[in-house]
């Protein structure tokens, strides 16, 4: 075990707390293209552009799916969809602010792992209880990353220097998804760590590329170009098969260490939205998912989608407060 741990504490059973408050779900996602015609024009929403929240910096998995998605919605609508970048918190910031938005959907977040992490270290109050799950359209194994000009291009000489030194590892900020997954990883393979904090993935890869730390653990289909270009060199995926985005990449369990991890990405409504207005964002969002440009930008972009819609997603919300602050006290990571 690595020294990165510090102290346990206990948490507090997501089930026992949220069993009573899941989300209200909806049904029949699917529309006709005739249906999908009269959101515009005939419906109350959308009466104005409609801004998407996301809560890390532009570049990163969360900003450029997030545009996508804005690209396609204006493909359903008669309104621009436009994507603002709110950073902070590890991501607190820009969720708060989609959260505590009037809930007439003109505002979406975006949101990841880091909403079922808040509240266990302590950095936001903040859950999956503040927010209306939409839809779930991605995920993301995580890769262990160095530069290409590190002196270990192996998984096993990371290892090795990592319990005989300290490895410097960015994340993307204090109690971030790729921060669970950067201490996870590191707790399995052993390694002393000193964790660095970004804002974002993408200022942690090139926190990486430019000699600031050692290594970092994000997205496969983040750091995928930089692998392919140079600037980082991909040791290991912790997913339980090979990516497409990384295919010269073999999975940590395969080398040895057992570990599946990464994150997620998923939009939002706030909190206290009408049932009629979830209806029809969530018709929208699985017209987005089906649409040709958006199936187009993921598998370009190597980008695995998975859809969960508003019932489904919900139900996965709670299991991930649950898993999470479970790996909290398991990694020993206090309280911010």
């Amino acid at each position: 075990m690595g020294d990165d741990t510090i102290s346990n504490r206990s948490g507090h059973s997501a089930l026992n707390r949220r069993n009573f408050i899941k989300a209200a779900g909806v049904g029949g996602v699917a529309l006709s293209a005739g249906c999908l015609g009269s959101l515009s024009g005939e419906q109350e929403w959308p009466s104005r552009p409609v801004e998407v929240i996301s809560p890390w910096s532009a570049g990163g998995g969360a900003d450029r799916t997030s545009r996508a998605v804005a690209d396609a919605a204006e493909n359903h609508t008669e309104v621009s969809w436009n994507v603002s970048n709110q950073t902070g918190g590890s991501g607190s910031v820009g969720m708060n602010a989609a959260a505590n938005a009037e809930p007439d959907g003109h505002t979406i977040g975006c949101t990841a792992p880091e909403i079922a992490l808040f509240e266990h270290l302590g950095i936001a109050d903040l859950s999956p209880d503040d927010i209306t799950p939409i839809m779930q359209y991605t995920e993301f194994p995580a890769a262990l990353v160095v530069s290409e000009d590190a002196e270990f291009s192996t998984l096993d000489e990371w290892i090795t220097y990592g319990q005989d030194n300290t490895l410097q590892m960015a994340n993307s900020g204090f109690g971030s998804s790729w921060h669970m997954a950067a201490a996870g990883i590191a707790s399995e393979a052993g390694v002393n760590v000193e964790h660095i904090s970004y804002e974002g993935a993408a200022p942690a890869m090139t926190a990486v590329v430019n000699g600031e730390v050692d290594c970092t653990a994000v997205g496969a289909a983040e750091v995928a170009p930089q692998v392919q270009d140079g600037g980082l060199s991909a040791l290991g995926v912790a997913f339980d098969r090979q990516v497409e985005a990384l295919p010269n990449t073999p999975t940590l369990a395969d080398q040895g260490l057992d570990i599946s991890i990464g994150s997620w990405l998923a939009h939002f409504a706030p909190a206290g939205i009408d049932d009629e207005l979830k209806q029809q964002l969530a018709d929208v969002y699985s017209a987005v998912y089906e649409d040709d440009s958006f199936v187009e930008f993921m598998e370009n972009n190597n980008f695995i989608r998975v859809e969960r819609g508003p019932d489904e997603l919900a139900d996965f919300l709670d299991q991930q407060y649950e898993f999470y602050g479970n790996l909290v006290d398991e990694l020993g990571i206090e309280e911010q």
